[in-house]
């Protein structure tokens, strides 16, 4: 190789990881928008989205879903099933509980890697220190941008995005619990539709160590411009008044 080739090879090593930061920067942007923007994205007090919950591994039981986030990492999962059955989860920053009693290990990491997919996208432009440029990926014969968020913890959440839409498809939460376990949740989203000009997906197929737990199916997504009382992301709290 002649010394002008060899130049012109350096200029061009020197060039990529500027042109791929670039490149990132401008799928976050592209997703930020998708979803509504960032004024709107940052003005939702909270989040309420009700549906149903396919359980494959309670026989396919569907049970009715009450879901409430409020940013930061506040999470109430309730879903009741046929017969009397209830799930209830509450998440309020770094303290869990599930069906009123304190939780640790993986069943907390579970509560905070679904409160941070419920984060996305505006943690994109929220707290950009804790995103890290994960390369391109192929999923379903797309070739899409991940993008790594490191939740603190030994925790970490994988969001895809499709660049030409901004749409995340698909994410893949996982780390490293006390139990010495690594836990793995992944989950597929499709079915997007706008609610008040923010993007909601309103099917979720869901999976943990690669078992698929369930599918969501959402009915109704309601913002709200207020973060609910505080008690709600509590034992005891009542969404169904909110």
């Amino acid at each position: 190789m002649n010394a002008t080739a060899i130049a012109a090879a350096l200029v061009l090593l020197a060039a990529t990881p500027a042109r791929a930061a670039e490149d990132l920067s401008h799928v976050l942007r592209r997703s930020v928008e998708a979803y509504g923007g960032a004024r709107s994205l940052s003005r939702l007090g909270a989040v309420k989205q009700t549906g149903s919950v396919t359980a494959p591994m309670r026989g396919n039981a569907v049970g009715r879903l009450v879901r409430i986030y409020a940013p930061p990492r506040n999470l109430r999962v309730d879903i009741s099933y046929p017969g009397g059955h209830e799930e209830r989860r509450v998440l309020q920053g770094d303290r869990g509980w599930r069906e009123g009693e304190p939780v640790q290990g993986m069943q907390l990491a579970a509560m905070v890697l679904q409160a941070a997919r419920l984060e996305l996208p505006r943690i994109f432009f929220e707290d950009q220190g804790k995103v890290a440029d994960a390369g391109e990926v192929a999923r379903n014969g797309k070739k899409l941008r991940a993008v790594a968020i490191d939740l603190g913890g030994g925790l970490a959440l994988t969001a895809e995005i499709d660049p030409e839409t901004g749409y995340i498809l698909h994410t893949s939460g996982a780390g490293q619990v006390p139990e010495g376990m690594r836990i793995s949740f992944e989950t597929d989203y499709s079915d997007f539709r706008k609610v008040r000009g923010v993007l909601f997906a309103f099917h979720e197929e869901n999976f943990a160590n690669g078992v698929h737990t369930g599918v969501t199916v959402l009915e109704k997504v309601e913002l709200l411009p207020a973060a609910p009382p505080a008690h709600t992301f509590r034992p005891g709290g009542k969404p169904e008044s909110i």
